[in-house]
């Protein structure tokens, strides 16, 4: 097996807390508009069709905050960043945080869900046409032990080929993947699309999708270190009821071609795509128990999240989501299914 140095998450750094802008106040639902604005970084690999549109509707700064997206491209450096508080908010995948949590003792929060579902698929090189021919070859990876390098695994599990039997390089997020993929400098890649597209159009071979073997992946969350959302509670809430309220916005019919414009032109998708990342949208970007619980049964399916065993409700907090929408949090789905005692 190809040798990885991965720089895990720290636990009990120094976190940055943010500087207000103005008096505390409480969050109704139909908040004023206020003068002083807090500046926020919120990272991910990409912008959700609601961050979007919050963005664009003025809807973050309705909340007095002043949010800067930062696109990153390699996950261990993202993962780091967020433990020891270089950045306080992620707006990226819930297997993530959770393998951080339970591998890296990392105490991450979920607070709020963007989008669910899974367009990740397996791309091999045009000389190999089954998943059983990539034995000993190179795949290009980023965290190696979650998010789509799970569902890697998981597909090359279930068609009998072990972790043990290939090999794989961290490169960073798709778009580094499918650059390496294309200079033939790696056999396989996991790719979300429109990048699988591109490699597909270039001669790559469609092995394997991802939601062919993984239903209702929680691929888009809010998330941070408990002690952060806990300590700047307001801004929290304020980041949940504008992403929220974008959601409910851009699901109206009225409003879906204007999203989908939006989309194909920030994000660069082609409106197939578009169109199927606007179909993953959560309405009103309220976090699932059941596809968290999902995921927490699948890492340990695959032996990445060791007993004992926590219930769901350990990982994520619905307090912010509900006074955000003036809602009740969905109710609690308890451990695992699969689950051992300690």
């Amino acid at each position: 097996m190809h040798a990885i140095s991965r720089r895990s998450a720290l636990q009990g750094l120094a976190v940055a807390g943010l500087a207000p802008a103005g008096a505390s106040r409480a969050f109704a639902q139909a908040a004023p508009a206020i003068v002083g604005k807090t500046k926020i970084t919120v990272t991910g690999f990409y912008r959700t069709p609601a961050f979007h549109i919050a963005q664009r509707r003025g809807l973050f700064a309705k909340e007095g905050l002043d949010v800067e997206f930062l696109l990153v491209r390699l996950a261990p450096d993202h993962n780091e960043g967020l433990a020891t508080g270089r950045w306080p908010l992620t707006m990226s995948s819930a297997d993530t945080m959770l393998a951080r949590t339970t591998q890296d003792g990392v105490d991450f929060v979920l607070f709020l869900e963007a989008e669910e579902g899974l367009d990740v698929q397996l791309i091999a090189q045009p000389k190999y046409k089954s998943l059983q021919e990539l034995r000993g070859k190179l795949f290009a990876a980023d965290p190696i032990d979650s998010n789509y390098d799970l569902v890697r695994n998981k597909i090359m599990r279930d068609s009998g080929v072990p972790e043990s039997d290939y090999r794989y390089e961290v490169i960073g997020n798709s778009s580094m993947r499918l650059a390496a993929f294309l200079d033939g400098k790696v056999d396989a890649a996991m790719l979300q699309r429109p990048f699988s597209d591109h490699a597909i159009a270039k001669g790559g071979v469609l092995l394997a999708k991802g939601s062919d073997y993984i239903q209702n992946w929680p691929i888009c969350c809010g998330w941070g270190l408990r002690k952060w959302i806990e300590a700047n509670r307001s801004v929290v809430v304020g980041f949940t009821r504008a992403m929220a309220s974008a959601a409910d916005w851009l699901l109206l019919p009225e409003n879906r071609e204007e999203t989908i414009q939006v989309l194909m032109k920030e994000e660069k998708l082609t409106r197939a795509w578009a169109e199927s990342n606007y179909s993953y949208v959560v309405p009103k970007c309220m976090l699932r128990p059941e596809s968290i619980r999902k995921d927490l049964e699948l890492r340990i399916e695959l032996g990445y999240y060791k007993p004992p065993h926590k219930p769901t409700e350990a990982f994520y907090d619905m307090r912010y989501w509900s006074e955000a929408t003036g809602l009740a949090a969905p109710p609690p789905v308890g451990l695992p299914r699969n689950a051992v005692a300690g």
